[in-house]
């Protein structure tokens, strides 16, 4: 893994969350982004060399709603920077890590993604992410 991609905070209302983060940042968010296929749509703000992502839920059944409805709002992920998802996942599955989604899936930000189960790392899940060259 490279880096920590960004961190991820499940949000009941992006607009009010968006101007609570624009305050704490002294920032605006840089973008939005509805990933349909997630029922998520998500907000990306930067602080510093750091991103931060919104996600709140856009059908009821989505798993930012789910993980709201049994935690609350709150952080929900974080994600790592990887050159090669296939290969990392390979080598997390070997390790003996359970992953979410074997073939990763587009997600938000122009990046292919895959989770690892939070069961298998210490009640935290793990976002892969690669960056999808255009």
């Amino acid at each position: 893994m490279d880096k920590i991609e960004h961190i991820g905070i499940a949000v009941k209302d992006l607009e009010i969350s968006n101007a609570l983060f624009a305050s704490l940042f002294g920032v605006a968010h840089y973008k939005i982004e509805e990933v349909i296929s997630e029922g998520v749509k998500t907000s990306f703000f930067k602080a510093g060399p750091n991103k931060i992502e919104l996600l709140e839920a856009t059908n009821p059944e989505s798993p930012i709603a789910k993980f709201i409805e049994k935690k609350g709002e709150g952080v929900h992920h974080i994600a790592f920077a990887v050159s090669d998802i296939i290969s990392e996942i390979a080598r997390l599955k070997k390790e003996g890590f359970v992953i979410l989604n074997e073939t990763p899936k587009k997600g938000a930000d122009n990046k292919l993604v895959a989770f690892i189960h939070p069961k298998s790392s210490n009640g935290v899940l793990i976002e892969l992410c690669q960056e999808i060259d255009n």
